[in-house]
């Protein structure tokens, strides 16, 4: 499972459970809770 977390306000974006990968996401693409860009993202593979 692949998560990207906001350094911001701690929103995760979590691979699975959405539509597109985070990485396919266009860069325009803005955090849904704080509103921040995705380079406010870091990337955390977590296996279950």
């Amino acid at each position: 499972m692949t998560i990207h977390r906001c350094k911001r306000c701690n929103f995760l974006y979590i691979d699975e459970e959405q539509k597109f990968q985070f990485e396919k996401l266009d860069d325009s693409w803005k955090c849904p809770k704080c509103r921040s860009s995705k380079k406010f993202f870091v990337k955390k593979d977590v296996s279950k």
